[in-house]
């Protein structure tokens, strides 16, 4: 067995391995969990509080705009409604890219090992 067979076949195991990890992953609420685990826990519900501000704000605002008599009254609100839209889906941005991240270094500690112990077998 020369050695490109050797790295085929380690390949191949690692990739069965890997293969039955994946399958193993959380969904999304378990990746919604993951990111309350991290180093930015504490911004984490910072920005959930903020997210639950806006959501209040924006219910809020939109239904003054459709009450309000005058047309001032519903351009103030609804300039206000879509504020604090904004504001949401922005902090919600920010969330799922912390949650990608985490999802990511994940990926990359796993490749990580995969590396080491790929090449300790190959030394081997």
């Amino acid at each position: 067995m020369n050695i490109d067979e050797r790295i085929k076949k380690e390949l191949e195991s690692e990739s069965a391995k890997l293969d039955e990890i994946l399958a193993e992953e959380p969904g999304l609420f378990g990746r919604v969990a993951s990111i309350f685990k991290g180093s930015l826990k504490i911004w984490v519900i910072f920005v959930n509080v903020f997210v639950m501000f806006f959501t209040v704000i924006m219910i809020w605002m939109g239904y003054e705009f459709f009450v309000a008599m005058s047309t001032d009254d519903r351009i103030f609100y609804g300039v206000i409604a879509l504020a604090a839209l904004k504001a949401q889906v922005s902090l919600k941005e920010w969330l799922f890219s912390e949650m990608r991240r985490s999802s990511l270094m994940r990926e990359i500690k796993r490749l990580e090992l995969s590396i080491e112990h790929l090449q300790a077998s190959i030394k081997s």
